[in-house]
């Protein structure tokens, strides 16, 4: 979102925004659905494919040891890339599923019915919305919306019985997601995979102490780069590069073997063929 010329915030100028957060507010896709609804179909799963790290995470799955994925990334490609549901909590919404918005209790619409509208242009999404009492839209997070249920229901068991955290790729500056730094027990060693310093102690509650010397940083780590080298570096110190690697070339499909250590149960890829 935020990655500077290449970040999707960087990149809707042709949408004549207010500011480029407005794409992600209420009021203005009450007001001016059709740019978000442009934005939607060109990011709809289907037109990207999972990349390494995406594929990593699905790694730490096969070998047993994800308790959990969070997510901020709205675009499903975590399931893509075969992770299962229960292993994921999408924070702030993907394309999994729709509602109509401002219903309460909330009108879920199927996804493939919104694709469907959507691909008849302003003439479809309109229908829908008569047809449905409402605009309907991707269940994702927009600002002002309260995150899903599942969060709530997981975060803070999560947080504090996690052996080790993992942050990849984010700034850190969109709350309550960026407090989860924080929430990680004491004990967990907590490592940051980007390419510039975030969610540093000074910055964030009980964040990262990677920069700090001698005791007063007892257990962060910060790995200088993008994700996906992150990533494939990550797993060839713990000896899984040529299952990752298989995992990439296979898009997916490659068996791994589980780690003799693990706790969880992998159980069977999932990836969501109706995206």
């Amino acid at each position: 979102f935020r990655t500077p010329g290449t970040g999707l915030y960087d990149n809707l100028q042709r949408f004549n925004l207010p500011r480029a957060e407005s794409i992600f507010e209420l009021e203005f896709f009450r007001r001016n659905p059709e740019a978000f609804y442009e934005l939607a179909k060109e990011m709809w799963p289907g037109n990207y494919s999972p990349t390494p790290a995406h594929y990593f995470l699905r790694l730490l799955h096969e070998k047993g040891v994800l308790l959990r994925c969070y997510s901020q990334n709205i675009d499903s490609l975590e399931r893509r890339a075969g992770l299962p549901a229960e292993r994921l909590v999408a924070a702030h919404g993907n394309f999994d599923g729709a509602h109509v918005i401002d219903k309460e209790p909330e009108v879920e619409v199927d996804i493939k019915e919104l694709k469907a509208a959507l691909d008849k242009g302003e003439e479809g999404w309109k229908r829908l919305r008569d047809e449905k009492g409402g605009l309907v839209k991707p269940k994702i997070v927009f600002f002002g919306e309260d995150l899903p249920d599942r969060f709530q229901q997981l975060f803070q068991s999560d947080l504090t019985s996690c052996d080790l955290l993992i942050v990849l790729g984010t700034s850190l500056v969109v709350q309550p997601f960026a407090s989860l730094v924080g929430r990680a027990a004491k004990t967990a060693p907590r490592l940051l995979v980007n390419r510039d310093p975030a969610g540093r102690c000074e910055e964030l509650s009980n964040g990262f102490r990677f920069h700090l010397e001698g005791k007063k940083n007892w257990r962060d780590a910060w790995y200088r780069g993008d994700c996906d080298t992150g990533c494939k570096t990550l797993a060839e110190a713990l000896g899984w590069g040529e299952d990752l690697q298989a995992l990439i070339d296979s898009e997916g499909a490659a068996k791994v073997d589980r780690a003799p250590w693990s706790e969880f149960e992998p159980g069977p890829a999932d990836p969501d063929s109706s995206l």
